[in-house]
């Protein structure tokens, strides 16, 4: 059986490539059903995603941190066995072929304990603390505002997390027209909303006499002008707008 870090992997990789096919709302709703309303499992996937990005964590709380998430993940993966066969399952049957690993250092030292291995999970540790306590010289979009599924959905980008289950009615109905649109629909939407985001922010830049929240209104604006064409980039150029 794949390793938890390999079956999300696919799992990324099926919602990309069936994004914009009619195939695509039943594998939502599949990964709804194996991922999202399994508490224990949708903690593992949400951890894979931390332990595998920039989180600008002090240095002092970095290895804390790593090792208190890898034992849960740990205690995750060896309690729900069943469950995890069961979705490799799934996810094996829809993807043509198995895609890169994104996850191999989390793998690593979630699931090689032999003394033989010791060198690699080390290193593969090293790594992982190195990615999530880089300094972030910016701040992104999504920390600029409060957004309550920035973490919970990655179509095209690829990623969810728990906090589907925090968002409000409001927003489960946008999410379901979101889901509704058509890549080229997507791509239409997008361009509408990164106008009215940046002729907003150029407003506020032209009104500010503060040096430091001008540099950070410019990079804002840079930031959106790269948004690429996905769920995430319009939801969170939608929360913007509404919070400008």
């Amino acid at each position: 059986m794949n390793k938890f870090g390999q079956i999300k992997s696919n799992i990324e990789s099926l919602m990309t490539e069936s994004y914009g096919k009619s195939s695509f709302k039943n594998h939502m709703k599949s990964f709804k059903k194996n991922i999202l309303e399994n508490k224990r499992i949708a903690e593992a996937y949400f951890l894979y995603d931390e332990l595998s990005k920039n989180k600008g964590l002090s240095k002092d709380i970095v290895d804390d941190y790593v090792n208190e998430s890898i034992e849960t993940i740990k205690n995750i993966v060896s309690s729900n066995t069943e469950k995890i066969k069961e979705i490799n399952m799934w996810v094996s049957e829809n993807v043509k072929t198995q895609s890169e690993n994104n996850y191999k250092d989390i793998d690593s030292v979630v699931y090689d304990s032999s003394v033989k291995n010791l060198e690699q999970v080390l290193e593969s540790k090293n790594r992982i603390k190195n990615t999530i306590s880089k300094q972030e010289v910016t701040k992104t979009v999504s920390e600029s505002v409060n957004i309550p599924l920035s973490s919970m959905l990655k179509i095209a980008t690829n990623t969810f997390n728990r906090e589907f289950g925090n968002i409000s009615e409001e927003e489960k109905q946008e999410l379901k027209t979101l889901l509704s649109l058509d890549k080229k629909s997507l791509t239409e939407e997008i361009e509408k909303s990164k106008l009215v985001v940046i002729e907003k922010l150029n407003t506020k830049l032209n009104e500010s006499t503060d040096d430091e929240l001008t540099e950070k209104v410019e990079k804002t604006i840079e930031k959106i002008n790269e948004s690429e064409v996905s769920l995430v980039s319009l939801y969170k150029l939608r929360q913007l707008e509404q919070g400008l």
